[in-house]
């Protein structure tokens, strides 16, 4: 069982089960790897050739394949957190003043593409009017291209737009002005694959009961956790100060995908609109 998952603390769960082996300790008969990949799309592409059986991601990336038939639902949300557009540059105030200023996001289909629109909609009246001002680079090279002056935005997500700002730029753009609180990223798996493997999800599921559960009761032990994970590279007391910030909220229960998905069919990214969020949800969380 190949388990894909993005650079940042959206993943936190998945990132506490891998440092810690719960899920090899469920399950000591399946054969379990962890894969980082730098988008959403690339988790899709990769699921899509089977390659990756559980995949993890944003709200923009799984509409987009479920609107195009792609058999699978959610597992499980992980969280709701807002997410920045993050500048440095003074001249930009709003996204009126962006004309030839690049953006850095992911994917042009992440969640972070759908918020731009969502900005570009509301301030400009035009909702692809920064379409072409949108460059995919992974969040930590999104973070260094913004802080060395090489693009003028970057619509990140936690922890990168908190670091960002611990360097002085400055957020323009929040999704959850725009949307309301809304999960960022989910766990989502292919129909057959999900059918074929209940004892498989069943652990999956309640590691990641647990693993949010830990993250609500003991921040500082799910810190120390991640610090481990990174290798170091963050203290555990900078892993702390992300997983409680203004705007970070451990959860697996989905919030918001019609509503993004209302908006991304009005602008073409999608077709069709889930009748409701119990369509796209397995039972475990209906």
């Amino acid at each position: 069982m190949a388990i894909a998952y993005q650079p940042g603390i959206g993943y936190a769960q998945l990132l506490i089960m891998k440092q810690e082996g719960w899920l090899e300790e469920d399950l000591p008969e399946t054969e379990i790897s962890w894969e980082q990949l730098s988008s959403g799309s690339a988790i899709r592409d990769g699921m899509l050739a089977g390659d990756i059986q559980v995949g993890s991601g944003g709200v923009g990336p799984f509409l987009v394949g479920y609107s195009a038939g792609v058999d699978w639902k959610l597992l499980s949300a992980l969280e709701e957190m807002d997410l920045w557009l993050m500048v440095t540059d003074e001249r930009y105030q709003s996204l009126e003043d962006f004309e030839d200023g690049s953006i850095a996001m992911p994917a042009p289909d992440s969640i972070q593409s759908v918020v731009l629109r969502r900005g570009a909609q509301e301030q400009l009246g035009d909702a692809a009017a920064l379409d072409n001002n949108i460059v995919s680079l992974a969040h930590p090279d999104g973070l260094q291209a913004l802080l060395s002056g090489q693009i003028a935005g970057h619509l990140t997500s936690p922890p990168f737009q908190f670091q960002e700002q611990d360097e002085g730029a400055r957020p323009i753009l929040k999704s959850f002005d725009l949307f309301g609180p809304h999960t960022f990223n989910s766990v989502f798996v292919r129909q057959g694959y999900h059918d074929d493997n209940p004892e498989a999800m069943e652990a999956l599921y309640s590691n990641i009961q647990e693993a949010t559960e830990l993250i609500e009761s003991d921040p500082d032990r799910a810190a120390e956790i991640l610090s481990e994970e990174s290798g170091g590279e963050t203290s555990a007391e900078e892993f702390r100060r992300f997983i409680t910030e203004e705007g970070v909220a451990y959860t697996t229960q989905p919030n918001g995908f019609i509503e993004f998905a209302e908006f991304m069919q009005q602008t073409g990214l999608i077709d069709e609109v889930p009748g409701s969020q119990e369509d796209l949800v397995y039972d475990n969380l209906k």
